[in-house]
């Protein structure tokens, strides 16, 4: 799916930021230096962001900015936090996502503690749900196969496909690059960002 890119200028218009608010949260590592992609434009090199990763990150920042010095910020909203667990209950919990995918996908992975590459792809299935893109059924059927994945080892460079296949969606789990190419009978109906979907976890977690 083709990534689309808001210029600065809408970008400070939609969400009431000012210029220097944002290059300061880009020193402060709380907005990737490589979302800052410079175009050519009628009036010479103009700087665009990707519309939903920045759109998202900011909202993050404005919610949480009053309440974590920006360096604890910055270390929250980090792609991946090595060598940190979670305890599965707090993750597959009614604060962070619907109840009825929590308590399912707590009974299917049966573990007490988890990586945070492992949260992100339980919270990323459980936004799936919620998202109207998994029906129960489908999570159920995912979430058998669940402890067959290697999940330790992924990272925020991974993104999560849902797709719909004959009467039934369904998943992939593939590295951002390089990008997938699926048979045209497949329909992507969502990819998620690991990397943006665990800050959004992170957020939550830490506001419990």
């Amino acid at each position: 799916m083709e990534v689309e890119y808001i210029s600065k200028k809408d970008l400070l218009m939609t969400t009431g930021i000012s210029y220097g608010q944002l290059y300061r949260w880009k020193r402060e590592n709380l907005i990737p230096e490589e979302w800052f992609v410079k175009k050519s434009s009628f009036t010479g090199q103009e700087t665009f962001f990707p519309k939903d990763k920045i759109l998202e990150r900011i909202k993050t920042i404005q919610q949480l900015k009053d309440s974590y010095p920006l360096e604890d910020l910055a270390r929250m909203l980090s792609p991946e936090l090595t060598g940190i667990t979670y305890r599965v209950s707090r993750v597959l919990s009614g604060d962070v996502m619907d109840i009825s995918s929590a308590q399912m996908l707590r009974e299917k992975i049966g573990q007490e503690f988890c990586s945070f590459g492992e949260a992100c792809v339980l919270f990323t299935l459980g936004q799936a749900r919620t998202d109207g893109f998994l029906s129960g059924q489908d999570l159920e059927r995912i979430a058998d196969c669940l402890p067959e994945w290697e999940l330790n080892s992924r990272s925020g460079a991974y993104k999560l496909y849902v797709l719909r296949t004959g009467d039934a969606n369904t998943v992939i789990l593939c590295a951002k690059e390089p990008p997938m190419l699926l048979d045209k009978a497949l329909k992507v109906l969502k990819v998620y960002d690991l990397d943006e979907m665990g800050s959004i976890l992170k957020s939550k977690i830490n506001a419990l």
